[in-house]
């Protein structure tokens, strides 16, 4: 048996749910040599191969409204059956066909003559583009004569051919004599009283009546079958027999007529062999398309970046078989020479594995993977062990038939290999497991560059592939406050397997109170309980953190759009005073305009008067001046408080803050920027000395416990977010976005591609909308990016 993944290892992708993956695939294609193919083990394919594939599929996608609708409505129409396409190979041979084959045929040139032009942004289409002139000769020596006696449904249709035509109406004109005149005789005194049956039956091509067995004689006619308990016999009368004899003339006439056009198309068939063949391979690969593009639409699966350097960064990486999954990144670069997953049980560990091998699988069928980010070296040697290795039709226990796939891949190692071992050595005890373990990594690192991730339990092994440093080590997370595992893959350090805590919360649930755990643990060496109580806890500081993250990143927003509702709010009460001042102000000038139109006119003649009405308009204007003034500075009712000034902010001081009105610590500052980074409680944001003052009263007492943390940022500069869904586009924006805004990072790049525009669409008006300090561009004319930073 294979070992290798990619070389009909059948056994290890079941492990792998590879077949139930693909069955969901198939469900989604419409031809059965489509579903054979994905029932196939995937096999390995070179880069360039590879690639092709991919910008294919990309660009599928990309039109995947219009091409979807054109193959459903139109191409779906076709025959599913293999055994039509099976035929394709023996095109070129002297080989007849029946009708319903050729209508096959003529079905396949019917479909590329309609659509081929429908597909025409399909840049791979020159592939399989015919001459016109071949396309016209195939319709006229093939399509044309075959649609005069068969129709689409591969039925006989002699309607349209001469020499059926006539054939087939002498064959209906006899037919409805004979249908008279067995009836008549059916009615008649010689038949009636003996008949087993009133009406009349066709067998053997016969129009015969069914005469009981005891009252038949030869008068009546030949006997054509008898029923199969003899008591019914089945007899041509004398009067039909010269007209049924007949009608199977005509009948054997249509036959041979129909098996002479069948054998000269045959014929004619054999001439585009080759054109058939390539219209069939357009169709299959139009099918191959949808279906990867409809379960990658499906999924929200992203086009991974091929990489000829031995290295595998993932982010947003799932497993496509769980509903609702938890996302996690996983990066192995050229620098190391494998990764190390530990935790505890169902914290997700065989599942980051089982994710990381169907993503490379998924990359040589040329369908895109189960991430938000990928950048793959396409191993041509992948290899996949699960934990349960026992083999009872060999007599060899789990630890003995593990041993011997890890020898047997020791002899066929290919020069750059990816292999993946789930639980190594878990079936005996841990100190020999993991000194095996790292002496049997040796033994594949001294034979070939291969990358291995493997996940164990193993404390020594785990310590000491960490210390050594040339493994990434990582853990999956678990919430102690809810007893749950995270399912979240957590890099740079070694985990707790948890035994005790998972042991003691089962205990609990099942309403036992026991001593079990705790006696274990005195048995156990106490630098090794020491150890995974440290790893414990470390696990669960790295979860509050990421929480407390999360809440700043929340209350970030939260007090964006606060501020951006007060200024919407004094911005509608001074449109509203602004608008009735303007009112007041037409109205006087409506007076002096009349005043001034009644002394043109001579309407006023007392001048007293004039100069009483001239006077009272001008104080009404007067008293109408504005002594009310409305301004969007939001901290002007805290202009009591003194201003402060950048030089005189330090670290660690307390300030008053306009925004949240409360006193808060300054933690970092940036000079060059002139921002100070205050914190109040979990929130922790940047902002200028604009809104900020020296605090009234007396300072705030500092607490006598400090709390340092420490923030990890993720730090990309470029982020490609081509083929993501809008709700995946946004969360990747806000988080690179936020790190712009908050001085991690000077810019960012986002790659949203040209498409339809709806992710660029929206990335400029969040820009516009939330992010108004900061400056976005296009690079070098390219639309389909978007520079974001801080204005120079």
């Amino acid at each position: 048996m294979s070992l290798n993944l990619l070389n009909g290892n059948s056994e290890a992708l079941e492990l792998l749910d590879w077949f139930q993956l693909t069955g969901d695939i198939s469900s989604l294609s419409h031809f059965e040599v489509t579903k054979s193919r994905l029932a196939s083990p995937p096999q390995f394919h070179e880069s360039d191969f590879i690639q092709r594939d991919l910008d294919r599929l990309d660009l599928f996608l990309k039109n995947y409204d219009d091409f979807s609708i054109l193959f459903n409505s139109r191409l779906r129409m076709l025959p599913d059956n293999i055994e039509y396409f099976s035929l394709i190979p023996d095109l070129s041979k002297a080989k007849f066909f029946t009708a319903l084959e050729l209508n096959f045929f003529a079905l396949l040139i019917e479909a590329y003559i309609q659509n081929f032009s429908s597909f025409r942004e399909l840049v791979f289409e020159k592939d399989f583009q015919l001459k016109p002139d071949i396309t016209q000769k195939m319709k006229r020596l093939f399509v044309n004569p075959l649609r005069e006696f068969v129709d689409l449904s591969g039925n006989a249709s002699y309607e349209r051919h001469p020499v059926l035509k006539k054939l087939y109406a002498e064959v209906l004109s006899l037919e409805a004599d004979l249908r008279i005149t067995i009836q008549k005789a059916s009615k008649s005194e010689l038949y009636s009283s003996r008949m087993q049956m009133e009406n009349y039956d066709i067998i053997n091509d016969r129009y015969v009546l069914a005469i009981r067995s005891d009252s038949y004689n030869s008068e009546l006619g030949p006997i054509v079958s008898r029923s199969q308990s003899g008591m019914t016999l089945f007899v041509e009368p004398f009067e039909v027999r010269e007209k049924g004899n007949r009608r199977i003339v005509l009948l054997s006439e249509i036959e041979a007529t129909i098996l002479k056009l069948t054998i000269e198309l045959s014929k004619v068939i054999h001439i585009f062999s080759d054109d058939v063949k390539s219209i069939s391979e357009w169709i299959l690969e139009l099918d191959w398309l949808n279906t990867k593009a409809t379960y990658s639409m499906k999924l929200g699966l992203t086009k991974p970046t091929l990489t000829n350097r031995f290295h595998f960064e993932i982010n947003g990486l799932f497993h496509p078989l769980i509903k609702n999954p938890v996302r996690n990144n996983l990066l192995l670069d050229q620098g190391h020479k494998g990764l190390i997953i530990s935790g505890p049980n169902t914290g997700g560990k065989t599942v980051a594995l089982k994710s990381l091998c169907l993503s490379v699988l998924f990359v040589h069928m040329g369908l895109f993977v189960p991430a938000s980010f990928a950048e793959i070296y396409p191993a041509k040697d992948l290899f996949y062990f699960s934990h349960d290795h026992q083999n009872l039709s060999e007599g060899l226990s789990s630890f003995a038939s593990e041993a011997k796939y890890y020898l047997e891949l020791l002899q066929i190692l290919g020069e750059k290999n990816l292999i993946v071992i789930d639980e190594i050595f878990n079936s005996t005890s841990s100190e020999e497991a993991s000194a095996l373990a790292i002496a049997f990594l040796e033994e594949v690192h001294n034979r070939s560059a291969s990358k291995i991730i493997i996940s164990t339990h193993h404390q020594v092994l785990k310590t000491f592939m960490h210390a050594r440093g040339d493994y990434v080590s990582a853990h999956v997370g678990f919430d102690f406050e809810s007893n749950r595992p995270t399912y979240k893959l957590i890099i740079g350090e070694p985990g707790s397997s948890l035994a005790f805590k998972i042991f003691d919360n089962l205990s609990e649930k099942f309403g036992l109170k026991t001593q079990i755990s705790t006696k274990a643990k005195t048995l156990l060496d106490e630098k090794h309980v020491t150890y995974e109580s440290l790893l414990q806890e470390l696990s669960q500081k790295k979860i509050d953190l990421d929480k407390l993250l999360a809440n700043n990143r929340n209350l970030q927003m939260e007090l964006r759009n606060q501020k951006a509702s007060m200024e919407g709010i004094l911005y509608l009460e001074r449109e509203k005073i602004l608008g009735d001042y303007t009112k007041k102000i037409r109205s006087y000038f409506d007076q002096a305009e009349t005043l001034l139109a009644e002394v043109k006119k001579g309407e006023v003649t007392n001048r007293r008067s004039l100069l009483n009405e001239i006077g009272t308009i001008q104080s009404s204007l007067n008293k109408e001046t504005p002594n009310k003034t409305i301004s969007l500075d939001v901290d002007q009712k805290y202009s009591h408080f003194r201003p402060i000034l950048f030089d005189d902010v330090q670290i660690n001081m307390t300030v008053f803050s306009v925004n949240i009105k409360k006193n808060v610590r300054v933690v970092q500052l940036n000079s060059r920027r002139k921002e100070i980074q205050i914190q109040h409680g979990a929130l922790s944001v940047w902002v200028t000395t604009a809104s900020l003052r020296w605090p009234s009263g007396a300072n705030p007492t500092t607490p006598s416990v400090r709390i340092n943390i420490e923030r990890t940022v993720k730090g990309d500069i470029e982020i490609d977010c081509r083929g993501m869904r809008l709700e995946e586009f946004q969360k990747s924006c806000e988080q690179a976005i936020d790190e712009v805004f908050c001085g991690e990072i000077p810019f960012v790049t986002i790659i949203h591609g040209h498409g339809n525009g709806i992710l660029k669409n929206w990335l400029r008006n969040y820009l516009k909308k939330e992010y108004k300090e900061l400056h976005f561009e296009n690079i070098e004319g390219n639309d389909g990016c978007t520079k974001i930073s801080f204005p120079t």
